[in-house]
């Protein structure tokens, strides 16, 4: 123990200086991203004072901070740079200055404040006065003037920068763990709440960070009314982070760490299929295979033009749940009844296509339910070709064929042998073209909304959708880790203005992803992949815990 004087204890300084080894890494993952270049070119000017800050080295301070869960803070950021980095790391960041008393620090703090909010101007997508609560007058008279145009290129520009981040996440992979990868990811969005307080009925002020919004549990989590008229509850003034999260094959021991491959912040419920679709794009663009797509309800009822229809362009199979509202008949054409997202004969029995209506009002049983998606299959239209490049596919009767599913008197052919198939016993009195031609043409477009390549409710669904649906909210909570990243707590990110927080939770969602590869690593050496894959035994007791011993 260090006694100070008058027989006082002296306090240690908490700041340890940063490995060099740490700090290297840090520097090379950046090297690796195409964020820092575009940035600098951005923000050269040939007039006025040159910036002495270097975008890198905020950057890299953001990043080591990230990496050692503390606190992303400008004030840190100085601190590291001028304080905990060595001089050789110093020199490597172009750095210049010294931090010798409180006065040079705030010199330096200056300095990185500047850089980073210059940085910030050149993404902003938001014209809003931020740092103040206004008046809606001063409001008004404080925002930047910004076309619908001029917001959507700025939007572009921090989601290109974010996602840039976690790209350069992926160069830390070998080659066995990225081609391990199938494509096959996680969607979903999460709150992230804001170091502000919201908007002030009483007052009439504004909130301090007016680009958030209140985040409520329910629907597509915007603050509105309910189906009843219902006022939703307010969980957090914040902003929405959707998240895109590699996933592994259901069932299997895993092959690869589950990175964020795709973020964007976005208002509460700010177009969120609109939000989906260009993160899906972005993953594509950096040359990533598309596999399934698990999405939960939020975005089942999106509009089909926004996700369903540019996440199959992309490649991607939707694998999804429905809404109440959403159940048993969706669409139909020629015959063809597309009922939960597949599409079937139109004589299916009624009792299979409410199966799934039946089964969450209670009038039927688990068993019941399981029964009737199995006797589904038998209905089920045949595919003879497609999609081809426009993603029109031709299906066919299930009672046509060589080895025909069904019996159906519209189709002689399938009348025989009598092996036990299912017989439409209701044929349609008109028959339908279904029925009368060999087969079908169905546009993209028809009931994109709630269409699926799996069958809803079938145990190859449930595999996937449930494989899909933990990893992201796994994934989740993974960013949330009040011992890690914290995403959860604003106090830990106080910044105002959706281009700053995107790039602070860029940083903390890149950390997540560094200990998501060191995690798996460890995993991989110590040969306990295997018992990740072992489904966790979700039940007290067990008859079988009880059998006798032989001897």
């Amino acid at each position: 123990m260090i006694h100070g004087h008058d027989g006082g204890v002296a306090v240690p300084d908490p700041r340890a200086p940063v490995d060099d080894d740490l700090a290297d890494f840090a520097i090379w993952v950046l090297g690796r991203s195409e964020a820092v270049a575009p940035l600098e070119e951005a923000l050269h000017r040939t007039t006025g004072r040159p910036r002495t800050m270097p975008v890198v080295a905020v950057l890299v301070a953001l990043l080591l901070l990230a990496m050692e869960d503390r606190p992303l803070l400008l004030t840190s950021v100085t601190d590291l740079l001028y304080r905990r980095l060595s001089s050789d790391i110093r020199d490597r960041l172009s750095l210049t200055g010294r931090v010798d008393d409180r006065r040079s620090f705030l010199a330096a703090y200056r300095r990185v404040r500047y850089c980073f909010y210059a940085i910030c101007s050149v993404v902003d997508p938001s014209p809003l006065a931020k740092n103040r609560r206004l008046s809606a007058e001063e409001a008004e008279a404080r925002s930047r003037p910004m076309d619908p145009t001029d917001i959507d290129e700025a939007r572009r520009r921090l989601e290109t920068l974010v996602n840039a981040l976690l790209e350069a996440c992926t160069a830390v992979l070998d080659d066995r763990e990225r081609e391990a990868f199938d494509g096959s990811v996680g969607l979903d969005a999460t709150p992230v709440p804001l170091f502000s307080r919201g908007p002030s009925v009483r007052s009439g002020l504004t909130a301090s960070d007016p680009d958030g919004g209140w985040y409520v549990r329910d629907g597509d989590h915007r603050d509105e009314d309910g189906p009843t008229g219902k006022k939703r509850t307010r969980i957090a003034w914040a902003l929405e982070a959707t998240l895109v999260t590699m996933a592994p094959s259901p069932g299997a021991a895993p092959t690869h760490p589950n990175l964020v491959l795709g973020l964007a912040l976005t208002r509460p419920g700010a177009d969120p299929g609109g939000t989906a679709a260009r993160l899906l794009a972005s993953i594509r663009s950096r040359g990533h295979r598309a596999g399934f797509l698990g999405a939960d309800r939020a975005y089942s009822g999106a509009r089909p033009e926004k996700f369903h229809l540019p996440a199959a362009a992309l490649g991607y199979s939707v694998v999804m749940d429905y809404r109440v509202g959403e159940l048993g008949r969706q669409a139909n054409t020629g015959g063809a009844v597309l009922v939960e997202g597949t599409w079937y004969c139109p004589s299916m029995p009624e009792g299979l296509v409410t199966a799934t209506v039946d089964h969450r009002a209670g009038r039927i049983d688990e068993a019941t339910y399981r029964d009737r998606i199995t006797a589904r299959r038998a209905y089920r239209l045949k595919r003879k070709d497609g999609p081809d490049a426009d993603g029109y596919a031709r299906l066919t009767c299930p009672a046509l064929g060589n080895h025909p599913g069904l019996m159906c008197p519209l189709r002689p052919s399938s009348l025989t042998p009598r092996d036990g198939r299912l017989k439409v016993i209701d044929p349609p009195g008109e028959p339908p073209k279904l029925c009368r031609q060999t087969a079908i043409t169905i546009a993209p477009d028809i009931g994109a909304r709630h269409r699926q390549v799996l069958d809803f409710a079938s145990e190859e669904w449930a595999r996937h959708y449930a494989t899909l649906r933990n990893t992201i909210e796994g994934t989740n909570g993974y960013l949330k880790d009040p011992a890690h990243e914290t995403l959860g707590q604003p106090g830990r990110r106080r910044v105002r203005g959706i281009a700053a927080q995107s790039i602070f939770c860029a940083f903390l969602v890149m950390a997540a992803n560094l200990r998501k590869i060191r995690a798996f690593r460890a995993l991989v050496a110590d040969g306990r992949t295997a018992d990740i894959a072992a489904r966790a035994r979700r039940r007290r007791t067990s008859v079988g815990d009880h059998l006798p011993t032989t001897s």
